[in-house]
């Protein structure tokens, strides 16, 4: 074999060191969270998770990863992610995403619902490594609450407007109450896969529409019907109702006497992170004019 000839076959094969054992290394992380979701042990692969999120190549993973997550919470909904609750000050947490499409105008908010012992002096949210999520808060109150068990607690609600829907990957929540106490939890965000969708159909009705089985271990699905009037410059509740099952596709007849109003019709989805509830709402809202027909 000519000299010329046998080098180029061999050229192929030579790799550059430092992206031959990138390429091993992402491979290798890869094996591992596999390994972890075949042994059952999902707050091993969620702690790898974390690890991975935390590295500058994530963005090769992410779709793998994000593929890998909605797979891992299929066994319970996601309540084995994370091996660890709340410390004992902390009641419960949730966070949802919400998309409310109206004419013309999409519109996404994030919003975090909170239970205390104490009133929290400071609620931070941030995408790693520290980028803050939004500073436009839409709305943020405190005030107390009794619970089934007669305890009252801190409830502190935080509604954030987003330019855009919040993107796939790890962000960090820090609590502090007003005892000092702090709490700093590792949260991984991924896309929607909604089971049902909302949609308007003509004038006065919608369809919802079903994308997918929903999981058994997972809460019921919920769609809200509220409507609105609009009086003294503010709008006011003047009909609403929840459904988990035989989803309505319009209002009842004389829910509401003829006149304008604004309709607005979601669906809710949760499933766990460990001990937090996420929920992926999705609102379609718009002016409707009910008459005596």
């Amino acid at each position: 074999m000519k000299p010329i000839l046998a080098t180029l076959l061999l050229m192929p094969l030579v790799v550059p060191a430092p992206a031959n054992a990138q390429w091993f290394e992402e491979n290798n992380i890869v094996t591992q969270m596999h390994q972890k979701l075949l042994e059952d042990d999902l707050n091993g692969m969620y702690e790898l998770m974390v690890q991975v999120w935390q590295q500058e190549s994530t963005d090769r993973l992410a779709s793998h990863m994000d593929a890998l997550l909605k797979q891992a919470t299929e066994k319970d909904c996601g309540k084995s992610l994370i091996a660890e609750g709340f410390p004992t000050w902390i009641d419960s947490i949730t966070i949802e995403k919400i998309a409310v499409q109206r004419p013309g105008r999409l519109s996404n908010k994030l919003a975090l619902d909170i239970l205390t012992d104490k009133p929290l002096v400071s609620v931070e949210l941030k995408a790693w490594p520290d980028l803050t999520i939004s500073k436009n808060v839409i709305d943020q109150r405190s005030y107390e609450e009794t619970n089934d068990d007669k305890r009252t607690l801190q409830h502190t609600e935080a509604t954030y407007s987003l330019n855009k829907p919040i993107k796939s990957g790890l962000y960090q929540l820090v609590l502090e109450d007003n005892t000092q106490r702090q709490w700093t939890h590792w949260l991984i965000m991924n896309d929607p896969d909604p089971v049902h969708v909302v949609r308007w159909d003509s004038q006065d009705s919608w369809v919802v529409d079903k994308k997918r089985l929903l999981n058994r271990y997972c809460p019921l699905p919920v769609q809200k019907v509220t409507v609105y009037d609009y009086k003294d410059g503010k709008y006011n509740t003047v009909w609403n109702k929840s459904y988990e099952s035989i989803y309505p596709v319009r209002l009842p007849a004389n829910a509401v006497p003829p006149d304008r109003y604004v309709v607005s019709v979601s669906m809710t989805q949760s499933q766990w992170q460990g001990p937090i509830l996420f929920q992926d709402k999705r609102v379609i809202s718009k002016t409707v004019d009910y008459t005596d027909e």
